[in-house]
């Protein structure tokens, strides 16, 4: 699983200093910064394209993959993948995935000639990766890398142990290092999780929750740092509102998985997250407005879901036909019940309907739920 794609050693000029915590004793220069971003964004789009393709399917990804992508072609220079590669990920509709994508890698002769931009590319790969699922061949992926830092340890940025891989598990050697990238740049959540007042922040959670499940779909990732931290946020604010209702429902036990290893094993997932996930959401102690305006947000969001990535014309019907039961246009703003109207005028799945205008219909939605102040 070695990348094996093109490696242009340009700079991207990366505006995001100001937006990061530096530990005392590491302070990355600006170009340092861009090869840790340019590694960060390769290795999103790795894990998007070759092991979850149904990531970019989630709405509120889609811009981080299309930020990627530029990222990554502005330092390489154009590909010949790159146009349908964008037009995936601005619709997120998963018929147009793009097959031997090239991305960026760290050969040899980068590690001579530029060591110190080859560590911190190297590095933002691994302060995604190091928190993979394991596997057989993620493993021997991750050993790549523990292997390339060990070997150029007289690149990191001090002479401390912090930095070199130690161990015979990749993973463990990994994790030592990614928590100490940590102390650097502090995880941010990705998606935003932030809350307007209101129905509309109800319709927030329903909407999060929502592309909490979707992530739960697509486990690598799921195990990625900002991932874990969208879903704490999420789970934080959800069970405030369980103690706020005293509706008997707790979210405890998926806050304890939150920052737990990700077993990829349909069983583990379905027991540990799908299942509590659905079965804690929401219920009939709710007042009726909030509890409405969230199942919108979250039946939005799985309608969108739904046409880009997995084409299920019979939970298309279901979920729309949810929404119109619900009654909760009034609850929104006018622009969100306008989005509303003109999804549900277009024809079901399975009565001729287009994937692409439910997909888009959806979308419109659902960024207009979000975008809410």
């Amino acid at each position: 699983m070695r990348p094996v794609v093109l490696f242009v050693a340009a700079m991207v000029v990366v505006s995001m200093t100001s937006a990061m915590g530096y530990a005392d004793s590491v302070k990355p220069t600006a170009a340092a910064i861009t090869a840790y971003q340019l590694g960060r964004a390769y290795e999103r789009l790795f894990q998007a394209i070759q092991l979850s393709p149904g990531t970019c399917g989630i709405v509120l990804e889609r811009a981080q993959c299309l930020s990627d992508l530029q990222l990554i072609s502005s330092a390489r220079g154009p590909d010949p993948t790159d146009a349908q590669a964008r037009q995936w990920f601005a619709f997120g509709d998963i018929s147009l995935k793009v097959s031997n994508w090239n991305g960026m890698y760290v050969p040899d002769k980068a590690w001579t000639g530029d060591p110190v931009f080859a560590w911190w590319y190297t590095a933002g790969v691994v302060s995604i990766a190091a928190s993979l699922p394991r596997s057989e061949g993620l493993d021997e992926y991750l050993r790549h890398y523990a292997d390339e830092l060990a070997k150029h340890a007289s690149a990191a940025p001090d002479n401390s142990s912090t930095w070199v891989p130690t161990g015979t598990s990749p993973v463990a050697s990994l994790a030592a290092v990614q928590s100490s990238l940590q102390q650097i740049f502090p995880v941010a959540p990705y998606p935003d999780s932030s809350f307007a007042g209101g129905a509309a922040g109800f319709a927030q959670l329903g909407v999060y929750l929502s592309t909490l499940q979707q992530l739960v779909d697509n486990p690598p990732t799921l195990s990625q740092p900002a991932s874990r931290a969208f879903a704490a946020a999420v789970l934080a604010r959800l069970q405030s509102l369980h103690t706020e209702f005293s509706d008997g429902l707790t979210v405890a036990r998926l806050q304890s998985a939150v920052n737990q290893p990700i077993v990829l094993d349909e069983e583990w997932i379905n027991k540990t997250w799908r299942q509590p996930l659905s079965q804690s959401i929401v219920n009939a102690k709710w007042p009726q407005q909030p509890r409405r305006a969230l199942l919108t947000g979250l039946l939005l969001c799985q309608v969108a879901y739904n046409a880009a990535v997995l084409k299920a014309p019979k939970s298309d019907a279901e979920f729309r036909g949810a929404i119109a039961t619900l009654a909760s246009a009034q609850d929104l703003n006018a622009k969100t019940r306008a989005d509303i109207v003109a999804m549900q005028r277009i024809p079901y799945a399975s009565k001729g309907g287009q994937w692409e205008d439910i997909n888009a219909a959806a979308t419109r939605a659902v960024l207009d739920i979000v975008g809410e102040k």
